[in-house]
């Protein structure tokens, strides 16, 4: 299988998560290059502790 469930569990997570910190910072006033850079941050430590819960 190319993906595991815990893997699209984990990545549909991170994205969901990384999207409403995006546009929470784009109500906040943020530019989007900020936004954009607080989502992957966001992303990043959703995954790990996604994936660190899960296991």
């Amino acid at each position: 299988m190319l993906l595991t469930t815990r893997a699209a569990v984990v990545f549909g997570l991170g994205i969901s998560v990384s999207a409403t910190a995006v546009a929470l910072k784009r109500t906040e006033g943020k530019s989007w290059p900020t936004s954009l850079m607080y989502g992957g941050a966001t992303f990043g430590a959703v995954v790990v502790f996604a994936n660190s819960v899960i296991a």
